[in-house]
């Protein structure tokens, strides 16, 4: 074996641990420590089946580890931990087959000479090929495999994953009994079977990325298609409002008139006391604070911002806005962004009722390559305790809840230009988004 292979296999080793942990979503561990781990884990590997003398410890043990590191994935099905393995072990092993035999055939019509090394040279070439892929490719990996989990080609593909790793087993030239007499009896149907199951494979795949993108087309109209019905939502609440004010309005100066004309003083400041200064102050804190959404020029989340304003107002809530200078875009992926502010709005609003004060606050602004989103709300309670309210199950209010704070922690975590501020000072409760801005970000 020349070190041309011992890379390779380090290489395949660390290709199976990135793309199990990208199927899993698991975002916590560094590219450090996956390398780390797959070179302790196929030196490991290399002792075991050496000592033992079967190699096809290989595929089983390498099984039960990608299996292992699901269980660092909370509430991760142990079917789908299983899927995933299969998906990492007989994508890689057969991707690597299939084009070091292609590569090997191609060779052989080149004017290059053909030396005891060229095999192992083809063989690294394949394995770095591989890793970069997973590296490139490991969200569209991501979006593509949940699609499959969810779609009737999860069970065609669990088959055909489980007749690979059979497959995969007799191909290593096992020592076992049984596997050993597959190997001499169907080595060649194995080969066969392993080029036609790869290519299977990627059918399904080809397949399963053109309706993951139609599906993503339907998700995102049906998206917008409810922030236009919210939009349409909010004007019909709007012109409501306004035809009671016109109403108001007419007989408020009705009423002026009467004074007016009869010059009578006090009628007048009863007027301007009772109607006038009311309505003037619901002004200021309704109309003028929607108008300052418009301050943002992104329409999803103005959108969202304007239907969560509205329903705080129509709770009795005092709602301040304060968005100084116009937001021109997120520096975050707009569908985590949206799940973020809306997760903090609406437990803003619930503490807000339900205390003495039903205050909300909002602000968006922007500060040297910062984008800052504040949210304040007054609260009912003399203290809090601030390490546990992202604990899963934790919450203040009754029923089955404390999901909110405890998913937004895990969005902020995965998102790598993203923080969260929380502070407590009675009676208000406040939380600060934090986003610096960068050139790219993937989609979460």
């Amino acid at each position: 074996m020349y070190v041309y292979d011992i890379i390779a296999i380090v290489l395949i080793g660390i290709s199976h641990v990135l793309l199990y942990i990208r199927l899993i979503r698991y975002n916590r561990l560094s590219y450090v420590m996956v390398i780390a781990l797959s070179i302790v884990f196929t030196i490991l590997l290399g002792i075991v089946v050496t000592v033992t003398g079967y190699p096809e410890l290989n595929i089983l043990m390498l099984l039960l580890f990608l299996l292992s590191l699901g269980l660092m994935k909370d509430e991760l099905p142990f079917m789908q931990s299983l899927y995933f393995a299969l998906v990492s072990i007989v994508i890689i092993t057969l991707a690597k087959m299939v084009f070091i035999e292609l590569g090997i055939k191609l060779f052989l019509f080149t004017p290059f000479n053909l030396y005891v090394w060229t095999a192992s040279i083809i063989h690294l070439i394949v394995s770095i090929a591989i890793v970069i892929c997973i590296v490139l490719w490991g969200k569209p990996i991501q979006k593509l495999a949940r699609y499959i989990v969810d779609s009737p080609l999860y069970y065609i593909s669990f088959v055909l994953l489980v007749a690979g790793l059979i497959v995969e087993l007799i191909l290593t030239a096992p020592a076992t009994h049984l596997l050993a007499a597959l190997y001499q009896q169907y080595q060649q149907a194995s080969y066969m079977a392993a080029f036609v199951l790869f290519f299977v494979l990627l059918l399904m795949v080809l397949i399963g990325s053109h309706l993951t993108k139609e599906r993503m087309l339907e998700e995102q109209q049906e998206r917008l298609d409810k922030e236009l019905l919210d939009y349409v939502g909010k004007l019909e609440l709007l012109h409501d409002e306004l035809a009671s004010f016109r109403h108001d309005y007419l007989n408020v100066l009705l009423a002026l008139d009467e004074g007016v004309r009869t010059k009578n003083i006090t009628l007048i400041e009863q007027v301007y006391r009772d109607v006038i200064a009311p309505t003037s102050k619901l002004m200021n804190n309704r109309e003028l604070d929607i108008v300052k959404l418009s301050r943002i020029a992104v329409p999803e989340v103005k959108s969202v911002l304007s239907v969560k304003v509205v329903a705080a107002q129509q709770q009795q809530v005092k709602v301040m806005v304060d968005i100084p200078q116009p937001i021109q875009e997120i520096a975050m992926p707009m569908i985590s962004f949206i799940r973020a502010i809306s997760i903090l709005v609406d437990n803003a609003m619930e503490e807000a009722v339900c205390s003495k004060e039903k205050l909300l606050q909002l602000a968006f602004f922007e500060k040297e390559e910062c984008q800052y989103f504040i949210v304040r709300n007054s609260c009912r309670h003399e203290a809090i305790d601030l390490q546990k309210i992202y604990e899963k199950c934790y919450s203040s209010k009754e029923g089955n809840r404390g999901y909110g704070l405890f998913s937004l922690k895990r969005l902020i975590d995965k998102t790598a230009n993203a923080t969260l501020e929380t502070a407590f000072t009675a009676p208000y409760f406040s939380q600060t988004l934090l986003l610096k801005k960068v050139t790219n970000y993937d989609e979460n």
